[in-house]
C-alpha cells in the first residue's frame, strides 16, 4: 500500500450532505430578503459557503458576518438522518486499518455535528485522531491543521494523502506538501488538474488496494 495515512474530508466525500447545506444556505438567502433557485446555490455551495456569500449576498452589501449568522441559524436544524454515507467508504475505511493503516478526519464540520453522524453509523473507532472546527484552525487551503496532524503523530509526509471533493481540499494537501486525491461524483471537478480523480469507492479501493 502506497500510503498509509489517510485523512479525510467529511462533506462530500464521507457523507453526502450537499443537500443539507444548500437548504440551509437557501433558506439563510431567504432570510435575507434573497430569493435563489435551490439549483443556483447548489452549485455555489460545492465550491464553499464563502463562494455563495460573495455571488449572491456581497453584491446587495450584506456583510459576511449577517450571511453566515443566518446560515448557522438554520445549519443545524436537521439531524443526522440527512447525512448518508457514500457507498463504499465504510468498507474502504475498514480496508486501510486491515491493511495497517490510519484514517484521520479533518472537516470544517463543527465537533458535535460531526460526531453525531460518526457514532450513528458507528465508524468513528475507524479515525486515530480527529480536526473539527472546533480546534480553531485557519480554514482550507491553509495547511495548517494537516501540519498539525502529521507533526503530532510523526508521520512521514510521502505516506499521507488526502482525501476530498473539493479544490480546497487538494490544495491544503498542496501546501501541506501531502499527496492528494478528488472524489468527484457529480463531475463538479472535472476542469480541475489532479492525477488522482475518481467517481466511485468501487474504483478508489481498487486503485489503492
Amino acid at each position: 500500500m502506497q500510503y498509509r495515512h489517510f485523512f479525510w474530508d467529511f462533506d462530500g466525500t464521507l457523507y453526502d450532505t450537499y443537500g443539507r447545506i444548500t437548504r440551509a444556505a437557501q433558506y439563510a438567502l431567504a432570510d435575507l430578503d434573497l430569493s435563489v433557485p435551490y439549483g443556483e446555490v447548489y452549485q455555489h455551495v460545492k465550491r464553499s459557503l464563502h463562494t455563495v456569500y460573495l455571488h449572491f449576498a456581497q453584491p446587495c452589501n450584506i456583510t459576511e458576518d449577517t450571511f453566515m449568522k443566518a446560515y448557522r441559524s438554520h445549519s443545524e436544524t436537521e439531524g443526522p438522518e440527512s447525512m448518508s454515507l457514500y457507498p463504499g467508504s465504510r468498507a474502504f475505511l475498514e480496508k486501510v486499518i486491515a491493511l495497517g493503516g490510519r484514517n484521520y478526519l479533518y472537516t470544517h464540520r463543527g465537533y458535535d455535528s460531526a460526531f453525531a453522524a460518526l457514532n450513528r453509523d458507528g465508524i468513528t473507532p475507524l479515525f486515530h485522531d480527529f480536526v473539527t472546527s472546533k480546534d480553531g484552525f485557519p480554514s482550507k487551503p491553509a495547511p495548517d491543521a494537516l501540519l498539525h496532524l502529521t507533526g503530532k503523530h510523526s508521520l512521514p509526509m510521502p505516506a499521507c494523502i488526502m482525501m476530498g471533493d473539493r479544490d480546497i481540499d487538494l490544495e491544503a494537501a498542496k501546501n501541506a506538501g501531502m499527496a492528494a486525491c478528488l472524489f468527484d461524483p457529480d463531475h463538479f471537478y472535472d476542469n480541475y488538474q489532479t492525477p488522482l480523480r475518481f467517481y466511485t469507492y468501487g474504483d478508489m479501493q481498487a486503485h489503492f488496494f
